[in-house]
C-alpha cells in the first residue's frame, strides 16, 4: 500500500473503514486526491465518490453470466444388475454409495424494469457419469429448474444496499427419485432414465454444496424468499444473505409432498490490485422439513479469484463441503465461471 507518510497512511485506512464510493477498488487504499501532507481533499473524495456511484448506477442495469462447477462424489443410484440362473431377467436396485462425476451449468440475466426494481433468471443444465461396482457405468444429461426472481433493492447508506428477493423456480427438472426400498425391479418397469437424472440432479446439488438444492430438485415447485445485504468500501465488500427453499411436489409419486432449507451465508472480497480480487464464500444449508434421510445441515466454504477486464470478470473458486451430506459422500467442486455487466 503506498502512502505519503504515516500520517496519511492512518488516513487512508480510516477513509477505508468509515467511507464506501462502491466503485473500483484503489490499488492504494486511499484513493486519489492524496495532498503531500497525506490528507484527502474534499474535491477529489468527491470526484471518487461521484465517479463510483455512477459506475455503480451503470452496473445495476443488468448483467449475463455462466457458471460451471465440475465435482464429483458419491450419490444413490438405480444399479442394473445382471441376468443369473436363478433370475434371468435385468433387474435394478437401488445403491446408495455409487460414484459419479458431474458439470453442472448455470446460464443468468439481470435486469433493471425500474428505480430499485429488477428481474433475473437463472437456467441450469447438467452433464453426468457414473460408476457403480460390478455394473455397466451410464451417463445422462437434463435441465434443472428454471428460476425466475423478482427484486427490490433500497440504499441505505454510503456503500450500504438492502436488497429484497421472491425466486421462483420452474419444475423444469427431469427425473424420478429412487425408492429407498427399490431390489430387483424388473428392467421393463424401472423408469432407468428418470432414476439416472435424479442422481445427476442429486450429484449435481452436492457438488454446490447445498447451496442450490431449488435448481436440482425434480418435480418441485419452488417459492424462495430472500434478503440479502451488499456493503462495499473502497476494496472491501461484505454480503450476507439468508434464503427459506420451499419446495412442494407436484407428483403423488414424491416421499415428500413439501421439502424445506434454509441457507444462510456471507461473502467477503478485496480488491488486491484494481484487476484482482481475492474473496471467501462460506454458507451453511439446513433442511428443516421433508426431505431423504441425507438431506441434513451442510456446511461449505469457497475460497475464490476474480479477475476484471472493464465490465467482464471471470473467476475461478474451489467449493469444500466441511460438513453434512456433500462432506460425507466425499464431494468437491471446482468452479468457473464470467459474469458481464452492461
Amino acid at each position: 500500500m503506498k502512502s505519503s507518510g504515516r500520517r496519511g497512511w492512518l488516513a487512508g485506512v480510516a477513509a477505508a473503514m468509515i467511507a464506501a464510493t462502491g466503485g473500483e477498488a484503489r490499488a492504494d487504499g486511499t484513493g486519489e486526491g492524496a495532498s503531500a501532507s497525506g490528507e484527502v481533499g474534499a474535491s477529489a473524495e468527491a470526484d471518487e465518490h461521484a465517479e463510483g456511484q455512477e459506475r455503480e448506477h451503470h452496473e445495476d442495469k443488468g448483467g449475463l453470466g455462466l457458471d460451471l462447477v465440475l465435482g464429483g462424489g458419491k450419490v444413490p443410484f438405480a444399479a442394473e444388475q445382471q441376468p443369473s440362473a436363478s433370475n434371468p431377467a435385468v433387474t435394478y436396485s437401488r445403491a446408495d454409495g455409487v460414484s459419479s462425476n458431474v458439470q453442472s451449468f448455470i446460464a443468468g440475466g439481470r435486469l433493471e424494469v425500474a428505480e430499485h426494481v429488477a428481474v433475473a433468471v437463472r437456467v441450469p443444465f447438467t452433464f453426468a457419469g457414473f460408476s457403480p461396482d460390478g455394473s455397466a457405468s451410464r451417463s445422462t444429461a437434463s435441465f434443472g429448474n428454471v428460476e425466475l426472481e423478482g427484486e427490490y433493492g433500497l440504499h441505505l447508506g454510503k456503500g450500504l444496499k438492502l436488497v429484497g428477493a421472491l425466486g421462483i423456480t420452474v419444475p423444469t427438472a427431469n427425473g424420478t427419485e429412487i425408492p429407498a426400498g427399490l431390489a430387483n425391479q424388473n428392467a421393463q418397469f424401472a423408469d432407468v432414465t428418470g432414476y439416472d437424472r435424479y442422481s445427476l440432479s442429486r450429484a449435481a446439488a452436492s457438488a454446490r454444496g447445498f447451496e442450490d438444492n431449488a435448481l436440482f430438485e425434480p418435480q418441485r415447485f419452488g417459492i424462495i424468499p430472500k434478503v440479502s445485504l451488499r456493503y462495499r468500501m473502497h476494496a472491501l465488500s461484505i454480503e450476507p444473505y439468508v434464503k427459506v427453499e420451499n419446495l412442494i411436489g407436484t407428483s403423488s409419486s414424491l416421499a415428500q409432498s413439501y421439502v424445506g432449507d434454509f441457507v444462510g451465508g456471507l461473502r467477503v472480497g478485496y480488491w488486491v490490485q484494481r484487476q484482482f480480487e481475492v474473496a471467501v464464500r462460506g454458507w451453511v444449508s439446513v433442511g428443516f422439513a421433508g426431505g431423504d434421510e441425507d438431506k441434513k445441515t451442510a456446511l461449505a466454504f469457497e475460497p475464490q479469484l476474480v479477475l476484471r477486464f472493464g465490465p467482464i470478470r471471470p473467476y475461478a473458486g474451489v467449493i469444500l463441503p466441511a460438513a453434512g451430506p456433500p462432506s460425507e459422500n466425499g464431494f468437491v467442486g471446482v468452479r468457473v465461471g464470467v459474469a458481464g455487466t452492461f
